[in-house]
């Protein structure tokens, strides 16, 4: 029998919605998190109790929610789930998309010393004299499989610095569990992208939390530097309730450990191209550079400040992306000047 697109498009939704309709939702987070298990045992056995708890406190979604959301992982590889749990909880559970074949979970530490660098990811800057990095000694320190710091370090770090920072006071969203590839976060509002047209009142306001968190992130925990490689609308998110900005992806990092440096501010010069370009051996040099503050003025000078018609600002906005030479030694005052500005116009 030979169907048409058109028939088999049919056919394909009506599969897909009985598949779903005997299939709860909590039992497809319990099969990739047993799927996970399998890839690296030693990584995610921890894990088990958090995360069967998290999986009974699912609510389930419609049949119609679900058959939606199967539909779009045809087109569409990011695995993010809007979930609500059985206390009305609003979360967000994203999941990573790796290859199995090529990953060899029976040596995660050599695997990731191994791992040629790309860009964007996450980055690790590396103290020759120090093996394992300190950062691996901090997290295990801190309660975490050593099997499961490297694996995460090497395919999904966002749910190893998500819990880390949420302890350590940076505005990011709860986490409520993390099972294997999929992580488990309290739902933070919409993205910034959808406040680029607001009032005016609203932009200044974000624009001051971001330049705020450009240089926590810079100053950082523990004597480790978080520098974001991707500043943009799509990992902030507002939630209008609290009127807080949450960073809500942390995958795209270079992590610098400045506990032996000698912690002298420089200014980052990217390199030609479009956007934000960068070079980690820049960043690993061990100076407190300034990339978050020119991140955070270009996004606010080119997107969610453009157009406002405040001169001052627009000024203060353009020095800080350029920074020439013969005015600007690095971006921090400019960073301090914008908060001085903002808040008064808030």
């Amino acid at each position: 029998m030979h169907l048409s697109p058109g028939q088999l498009k049919v056919v394909l939704i009506l599969a897909l919605l009985q598949e779903l309709q005997v299939k709860p939702q909590r039992e497809v987070f319990q099969e990739l998190y047993e799927k996970d298990l399998r890839l690296c045992p030693d990584c995610f056995v921890g894990q088990s109790e958090l995360c069967v708890g998290i999986f009974q406190k699912i609510a389930e979604p419609s049949d119609w929610s679900k058959l939606l959301k199967a539909i779009s992982l045809i087109v569409d590889r990011r695995a993010i789930y809007y979930l609500r749990l059985k206390d009305q909880a609003q979360v967000v559970a994203k999941r990573k998309i790796i290859d199995a074949r090529n990953h060899k979970a029976e040596n995660v530490e050599k695997a990731f010393y191994e791992q040629e660098e790309q860009p964007g990811g996450f980055h690790l800057c590396r103290t020759p004299s120090r093996k394992p990095p300190r950062f691996v000694s901090y997290l295990e320190q801190r309660g975490h499989a050593s099997a499961s710091v490297w694996f995460y370090m090497m395919h999904y770090v966002s749910p190893l610095l998500m819990q880390e920072l949420h302890l350590q006071g940076f505005p990011v969203p709860t986490t409520y569990a993390s099972c294997g590839l999929t992580h488990f976060q309290a739902y933070a509002g919409r993205t910034l992208t959808n406040y680029f047209e607001a009032e005016e009142g609203l932009r200044m306001e974000l624009a001051l939390q971001l330049i705020q968190l450009s240089l926590k992130l810079t100053f950082g925990f523990s004597d480790f530097r978080i520098f974001l490689t991707d500043f943009t609308g799509d990992n902030f998110a507002y939630d209008e309730d609290s009127k807080r900005v949450y960073l809500i992806d942390l995958d795209s990092v270079v992590l610098v450990d400045a506990s032996s440096a000698a912690g002298q501010a420089e200014k980052y010069v990217p390199l030609p191209g479009e956007g934000f370009t960068f070079d980690v051996s820049a960043f690993c040099s061990g100076h407190q550079l300034d990339a978050n503050i020119y991140q955070a003025c270009l996004l606010l000078r080119d997107f969610l400040l453009k157009n406002l018609d405040n001169e001052r600002l627009q000024l203060l906005l353009e020095q800080c992306v350029a920074c020439q030479d013969d005015f600007c030694d690095m971006r921090f005052q400019h960073a301090y000047d914008l908060i001085k500005v903002l808040d008064s116009k808030i």
